[in-house]
């Protein structure tokens, strides 16, 4: 919104720079607020901040992220576990981890036996 005559008249002079050199720069940050526009525009941000803006829209991808990270998370152990298990199995005919295996063995078989 430009400034009314009036308003031009009282307008303190710039005190580190010069008319010109603040034009320049607002024409520089309006490029550069374009820029950002175009960027977020492409980047889908308005569908983000839609689905964020509605109630049960936030809900329902919360509890769908939620499932999946659940899902993701047990998956993820179950494999771990039977890689380690696998693993822990293979290596029992070793003498030290053999040993304490075993001795752990016979102790979870006691308690089963009680």
């Amino acid at each position: 919104m430009p400034l009314t005559p009036d308003q031009q008249r009282r307008k303190l002079p710039s005190k580190s720079r010069g008319d010109d050199k603040r034009h320049e720069e607002n024409e520089r940050f309006e490029k550069l607020l374009d820029k950002l526009e175009d960027m977020t525009t492409k980047g889908h941000l308005k569908d983000m901040a839609y689905h964020f803006t509605n109630k049960k829209e936030v809900i329902k991808v919360n509890l769908l992220a939620g499932v999946a990270r659940g899902v993701g998370l047990t998956l993820g152990t179950a494999i771990f576990l039977g890689i380690f298990f696998l693993i822990l199995y293979n290596t029992v005919s070793l003498p030290v981890i053999g040993d304490y295996i075993a001795q752990l063995l016979d102790m979870i078989e006691t308690y089963r036996q009680e």
